[in-house]
């Protein structure tokens, strides 16, 4: 990530367009934005799966894509909507509340793109909601997906020693993830379901779960050079992965 570049992701933050504040999230709009910026027009259609109260969304909109939101949450569609009227997307940006896993979104292949990001590791069947996908998407529209790498630092500790040590001794709720994905198993999902891999990278080491759990203290700089040597290490080293992914065939429903 350029400096450059980064700086342009970062105004972003500063003018409110994305809640994001941590490096690693930079980053990690850094790939949306940029994957895209290389591949499509202004004025691409996007859908935004699982988008929150709009961090992804309300940026991409402001640059000049056509992208609709959705969320099961009515809470964060509620803020969501408030942020695009205060920031006057109206008409480049919709969000929609529903369940993406069990629910027709719109009518077939009506995007150009589809972000799914850290949605894959929170639902039942991952296999289901890629079909749905797949059936939205144009023909060679785009998948990007961010997910948590399953065996990395931060799954280890946040996720499996949370479950099986610290929620047996304190009264702490389980870990929201119920799909823990190799670099093996979610590049096999995404091929299986119609995707063919044109790009990826890596998001951080362990600074996400450092400064989560305020263990250190919260240095930009620290941040950025954890970052930097994510890009470094093998892929199985890192916290997390982000994907790049064209449509290259239609998916059908098993029976």
């Amino acid at each position: 990530m350029t400096n450059v570049r980064y700086a342009n992701i970062k105004k972003l933050a500063d003018t409110k367009l994305t809640e994001y504040k941590r490096h690693v999230d930079m980053k990690k709009l850094d790939f949306i934005i940029s994957s895209l910026q290389n591949d499509l027009p202004v004025g691409s259609t996007g859908l935004d799966i699982g988008c929150n109260i709009g961090n992804i969304s309300i940026p991409l909109a402001s640059l000049g894509f056509k992208i609709t939101g959705f969320d099961i949450s009515t809470k964060n569609i509620k803020i969501a909507n408030n942020k695009k009227i205060f920031f006057g997307f109206d008409k480049n940006l919709t969000f929609l509340l529903g369940d993406a896993c069990n629910q027709p979104i719109v009518e077939k292949e009506q995007f150009d793109f589809v972000i799914l990001s850290e949605v894959l590791e929170h639902v039942k069947k991952p296999e289901k909601l890629l079909v749905n996908i797949n059936r939205v998407l144009k023909k060679d529209g785009y998948l990007i997906i961010t997910v948590p790498n399953g065996f990395g630092p931060y799954s280890l500790v946040m996720d499996r020693f949370r479950n099986n040590v610290l929620c047996k001794i304190m009264s702490i709720p389980v870990s929201e993830h119920i799909n823990y994905f190799s670099k093996n198993k979610i590049c096999k999902l995404l091929i299986d379901n119609g995707f063919d891999i044109k790009n990826s990278s890596k998001s951080d080491f362990v600074s996400y779960f450092f400064t989560k759990m305020k263990m250190i203290v919260n240095s930009e700089t620290i941040c950025v050079l954890d970052c930097r040597l994510a890009d470094l290490l093998p892929y199985n080293f890192v916290s997390g992965w982000y994907f790049f992914c064209k449509k290259v065939r239609k998916k059908m429903n098993k029976r």
